[in-house]
């Protein structure tokens, strides 16, 4: 009998280390920052950088004090402690709705809207390069009869862009704006204008920079029910384009647009819309692969309409692999519920809460692909009797571990020069003595030339591809990945190869 139960109890045991150790999907809600009564957490924003892993931007507002923004960094197997973003601006108390990118450098970008006082903001930015954050860039042109509000960054083509919206303070509808930062003059160029001038009220922006480093910006026409697209061609914005067709799908006032663009340079849109003839809001998606945008497509599973959904993020990599998160209101005595959603090129799957039942307001999600492709999504929540916090929930394929990010850095290095002229050069290393394939791939995954297969001892090496086709001929200037496989992990870096 004691043979047995020990036997058992061993059986349990090892039943309870493979749960704990073996992802089988999202892990559950984990939280990022330390916790802290005396400050409230929230409108967190993630990027992932070329080392592939995310950083956490949110904002910090200490009780009856000035708004803050705090930054963490995963590092494989958990979070750095928050730290500032750099000292507030002379008068400014308050610091919100933060967005974070990284460039082909690797440097991050952030940018945010800066509260002076109830008549008047603007835009600021700042960039982490080295170990610390840059001095504060005013993006707009300052204006002190304005509002500027909730701006977006993203990088891509060796360019770094911000949109945002705002307008004069007598309530003048407002305006959708763009800037481009001037790298070698240190500054963001003068604002664009993006959404026409009209009479409508033009807000809640977002926006994608492809790799030729062309802005594509989507925002919400509130009064027309309307998400809007364009893009700069170089010389001006393109007149917008309608992404949904209202006598379907109409947007809400604060529909929240949010824009992807994946590895092959396709387009994904998620909003918040109500489709006709239903009660209640939805997340519906759209693509554009060049050839304009598709139907919209809900998301969401609730056709029921018993609750509400209000702000969505979306990330992708690959057409099969597109990923939507959302909150929702309504659901039982909760305020807000965080849901995720995945679609792989043909339907989307059932939606999985990501938020567990110590929170009763989480919202605001943000999300974004490892260089796995598997997502990370982080919110706001309000835990009961306790202050704001920001969580995050991450998703593990079956059978992965938790700690195989620690061990692949650990077993595994690849870095990359870019931009890279003529040739790119790379280096490498491996603990052991093992079988090593180093290829370079182009932003379709065609694999289009190689440096190393064979066996390497362990140790530091260095390759160095020539830019030419496996037949010989000159590879084009843009955005490719170095793949290095060793000791059973795969490492990918992305640089940009200009011209001779």
């Amino acid at each position: 009998m004691a043979v047995a139960m020990r036997a058992n109890a061993i059986r349990l045991v090892l039943a309870l280390t493979a749960t704990a150790a073996f992802g089988t999907g999202w892990i559950g809600q984990r939280r990022v920052n330390a916790p802290n009564d005396s400050v409230a957490d929230g409108v967190p924003c993630v990027a992932v950088d070329s080392s592939g892993n995310p950083w956490v931007l949110w904002e910090a507002t200490r009780r009856s004090a000035d708004t803050s923004l705090f930054y963490a960094r995963w590092q494989g197997d958990a979070w750095e402690p928050g730290r500032g973003v750099g000292p507030n601006a002379p008068g400014v108390p308050t610091r919100l709705q933060p967005s974070l990118a990284f460039d082909q450098s690797n440097v991050a970008w952030a940018v945010w809207d800066n509260g002076y006082a109830d008549t008047v903001s603007n835009i600021g930015s700042s960039r982490y390069a080295g170990d610390c954050w840059g001095p504060e860039a005013i993006v707009n042109v300052f204006d002190s009869t304005d509002f500027d509000f909730v701006p977006r960054v993203a990088c891509g083509g060796g360019q770094v862009w911000c949109v945002w919206y705002g307008g004069p303070t007598d309530m003048t509808p407002y305006s959708v704006f763009a800037s481009r930062w001037y790298d070698s003059a240190g500054f963001w160029y003068p604002e664009m204008q993006v959404s026409p001038p009209d009479s409508t009220y033009h807000w809640w922006c977002e926006l994608a920079v492809d790799a030729n480093g062309t802005p594509h910006v989507v925002w919400c026409n509130s009064s027309r029910r309307l998400i809007c697209y364009s893009y700069y061609d170089g010389a001006a914005w393109v007149a917008p384009i309608a992404v949904n067709d209202t006598a379907a799908v109409g947007a809400t006032s604060w529909a929240d647009p949010h824009v992807a663009i994946d590895n092959a340079g396709i387009l994904y849109v998620c909003y918040t819309g109500v489709a006709q003839g239903a009660t209640g809001r939805d997340i519906f998606y759209s693509r554009n692969d060049g050839t304009g945008w598709t139907p919209s497509v809900r998301v969401t599973s609730d056709t029921a309409h018993n609750y509400n959904e209000w702000y969505s993020d979306i990330a992708a990599d690959r057409p099969d692999n597109v990923w939507v998160a959302w909150d929702r209101q309504g659901e039982g005595s909760d305020g807000f519920r965080v849901y995720a959603a995945h679609y792989d090129g043909s339907e989307w799957s059932s939606e999985e809460r990501l938020d567990n039942d110590t929170a009763y307001h989480d919202g605001l999600p943000a999300v974004c692909l490892d260089r796995n492709g598997c997502p990370w999504v982080v919110w706001r929540g309000t835990t009961y009797d306790a202050s704001d916090d920001i969580f995050y929930n991450r998703y593990l394929p079956p059978g992965s571990l938790e700690g195989e990010s620690v061990a692949r850095a650990q077993a595994v290095r690849l870095a990359v020069t870019s931009p890279a002229r003529g040739r790119a050069r790379f280096s490498f290393s491996t603990t052991q003595t093992c079988q090593v394939s180093l290829a370079v791939y182009d932003m379709s995954g065609r694999r289009i030339g190689h440096m190393v297969d064979g066996v390497l001892p362990a140790g530091q090496h260095s390759a160095t591809w020539k830019a030419r086709l496996t037949d010989g001929g000159r590879v084009p200037a843009g955005v490719y990945f170095g793949c290095l496989e060793a000791a059973g992990f795969r490492e990918k870096c992305k640089f940009t190869l200009l011209s001779d």
